[in-house]
C-alpha cells in the first residue's frame, strides 16, 4: 500500500479530503505530474470532480495547452499514466473544457481491463504494429 504523507499534493486544503481514497490521491498526483505544476495551479474546480466515476475518478479541466511537445502536458500525462499504471481517457465536455477520466489498473499482467503496460512496452507494441 502506498503511503500518502502530510506533504502529498492531494492534501492541499482546496481538495475535499473526505472524498479521498488511495486511488484518488494517486490520480491527483498524476495530474500534477502531467501539468508539471503545483496542485493549487491545476485548472480544476475541485467541487465538480466526480470522485466515484464507476471504479475511477473524473476531472473536468480547461481545454488549453494540450500538446505533445511544446507545452508538453499531453506527453507528460501519458508517460506518467504508464508509470503509475492508471488508465486515462480524455473526452470533450464543453467548448472550453475536457474530462479526464482515470481508472486504476492492477498491474502489468492480466486481462486487458486489468493491466497497463509500461511506456516502453506500449512503444514497442506500437512500432511492431500491435
Amino acid at each position: 500500500m502506498i503511503e500518502f504523507g502530510d506533504d502529498h499534493c492531494s492534501r492541499w486544503s482546496g481538495i475535499p479530503q473526505n472524498k479521498q481514497t488511495d486511488f484518488t490521491r494517486r490520480a491527483i498526483g498524476l495530474l500534477v505530474q502531467g501539468f508539471g505544476t503545483g496542485v493549487y495551479n491545476l485548472p480544476i474546480n475541485w467541487k465538480r470532480v466526480e470522485w466515484q466515476y464507476g471504479r475511477g475518478v473524473s476531472f473536468t479541466i480547461r481545454a488549453s495547452g494540450w500538446a505533445t511537445y511544446d507545452f508538453n502536458q499531453l506527453t507528460r500525462l501519458v508517460i506518467a499514466a504508464h508509470d503509475e499504471c492508471i488508465r486515462v481517457e480524455i473526452n470533450p465536455h464543453t467548448f472550453r473544457h475536457l474530462k479526464i477520466n482515470m481508472w486504476p489498473r492492477a498491474g502489468r499482467d492480466g486481462r486487458m481491463y486489468e493491466r497497463h503496460p509500461t511506456i516502453e512496452d506500449a512503444i514497442s507494441d506500437f512500432r511492431s504494429g500491435k
